[in-house]
């Protein structure tokens, strides 16, 4: 069977399938077998319908259709065994010619993905620097948790706390919405309703109604919203000031928090806090930088339709999977005012990201040989298991709770995991080097299993944001890594 295979960009294979004649009219005569069994033709028994008169009843152009809904799938699957073509999803077909049949298949293949020298990438992590502002600020936080609220007569100031009746409408939509004797606190850089509204409560009397206009800004993010006209009608009820207590020892101590009696102490595990969290904030933005220079550095062709199951999974998290049906889907497009295609769009460079991402990944774990033994999946679970159960003696819940886990998709999903994470640990190792360095020798996989090896805990992440919604762009590359090019 005569074959022409052409290389085409988005890492797509065009085939072009001669088909010989004998071949076409075997399956002619097959269609002849089929359609005979459907139409009813006067002075014929179904199914004993000869060809010719066949053919003059339904046209010669339905009997070819006829044959090709069988002949075309098969020509195309000994085509890419005989080409060695590695397709991953369903191939687009034409026809050149039917006389000979000539049959032409895009068809995309699996991506080519080449890190290049990627040994050589430097990209040292920031240190992490806590200012006596943030230790301050938070410290502030602390003392309004306890602040009392006393009621003054005078117009709204800055971090006054406002009692009143709120009735907002946006340009577009039918009803107002309405919120009546409600409570809150009047502060810079916060967000009460929408952007724009508190600073525009500073100065106003107690009473009213006030009107309020303002356009709301041009790149808010609920984008239905955006640029489009906000009104607000206000009726102030109260305003309260807020009166802080003193940081002496008699407030830190009701505070209960054990081993801190003093107000240095609090100050010093405030600063540890905000250290710890200021170091998950610079290891998660380190981890996407990491990623995106290797994106940057490497060769990808990739197809296409890996971008659109991309896109597809961010349209089930986002809906909150009502794209389960679709039926679902558009009342949820209709409730946020958008169109299928609009949003589709809207994400596609988010998920062309996440594939390049995750491929990148795929390949930094075969470069590097990383394995992931039964033992360390094991140790996963159990740490999932006691995340989620406080790390308490097992009981009951405890087997419930690792069922969730410990399945054959579940394990599959683990491995892929640290699989990803390890690959990234690596990278970060490469990264982290200094500049006039020589690299140092590396072992031909990272062995995460030696510390569990050891008697030590292996760390576990939380469990899958995929379906909470609260996933980053770099978990989506963590998660889909080893992934992404099997499909």
């Amino acid at each position: 069977m005569p074959t022409t295979t052409e290389k085409l960009d988005r890492a797509r294979v065009s085939l072009e399938i001669e088909v010989d004649p004998e071949r076409v009219e075997r399956h002619k005569d097959r269609a002849v077998a089929r359609l005979s069994k459907q139409v009813r033709i006067p002075g014929f028994r179904p199914g004993k319908v000869p060809r010719q008169t066949l053919e003059r009843h339904v046209g010669p152009a339905m009997l070819l259709q006829e044959a090709l809904e069988e002949l075309i799938p098969e020509v195309y699957q000994e085509a890419i065994l005989a080409e060695s073509i590695d397709a991953i999803d369903q191939p687009e077909f034409s026809l050149k010619s039917t006389d000979p049949l000539v049959v032409t298949a895009i068809v995309p293949v699996r991506p080519h993905v080449e890190l290049n020298d990627y040994q050589s990438l430097r990209a040292p992590k920031p240190p992490v620097n806590i200012t006596d502002d943030q230790v301050n600020a938070t410290l502030l936080g602390i003392r309004r948790r306890y602040a009392v609220l006393e009621p003054v007569d005078r117009a709204v100031e800055w971090d006054d706390t406002v009692r009143a009746d709120v009735t907002v409408t946006v340009d577009g939509q039918a009803e107002p919405h309405v919120e009546e004797d409600a409570e809150f606190p009047v502060r810079k850089d916060a967000v009460v309703s929408l952007p724009g509204f508190t600073e525009r409560l500073i100065g106003l009397e107690r009473g009213g109604p006030h009107h309020i206009e303002f356009d709301l800004p041009q790149d808010f993010s609920a984008v239905e919203l955006a640029g489009k006209k906000a009104q607000y009608d206000v009726i102030i009820h109260e305003v309260k000031r807020e009166i802080l207590p003193e940081v002496d020892d008699e407030f830190v101590g009701s505070l209960d928090e054990e081993g801190i009696t003093t107000p240095a102490e609090l100050e010093a595990r405030v600063r540890s806090d905000l250290q710890t969290q200021g170091e998950r904030l610079v290891d998660s933005d380190y981890q996407n930088e990491v990623v995106d220079l290797l994106v940057a550095t490497s060769t990808l062709d990739y197809p296409e339709v890996l971008v659109e199951r991309e896109i597809d999974r961010m349209v089930d998290r986002e809906s909150n999977h009502a794209s389960h049906t679709r039926e679902g889907l558009l009342k949820w497009l209709e409730a946020i005012g958008q169109t299928e295609e609009g949003f589709r769009d809207s994400l596609r460079d988010a998920a062309d990201l996440a594939v390049r991402r995750a491929l990148v990944l795929s390949q930094l774990i075969d470069d590097e040989h990383i394995e992931i033994t039964d033992r360390e999946v094991e140790a996963e679970i159990d740490s999932l298991v006691g995340q989620m159960t406080g790390g308490g003696e097992a009981n009951e819940n405890t087997a419930v709770i690792r069922s969730l886990f410990d399945t054959e998709d579940g394990r599959v999903s683990i491995r892929n995991q640290l699989m990803s994470r390890t690959a990234i640990e690596r990278l970060e190792e490469i990264c982290a080097q200094a500049e006039d360095a020589e690299a140092a020798p590396r072992a031909s996989r990272r062995r995460r299993g030696a510390s569990a090896a050891a008697g030590e805990g292996v760390e576990g992440d939380e469990a899958s944001t995929a379906e909470t919604g609260s996933e980053t762009p770099d978990d989506e590359a963590v998660d889909t890594a080893p992934s992404a090019t099997q499909e």
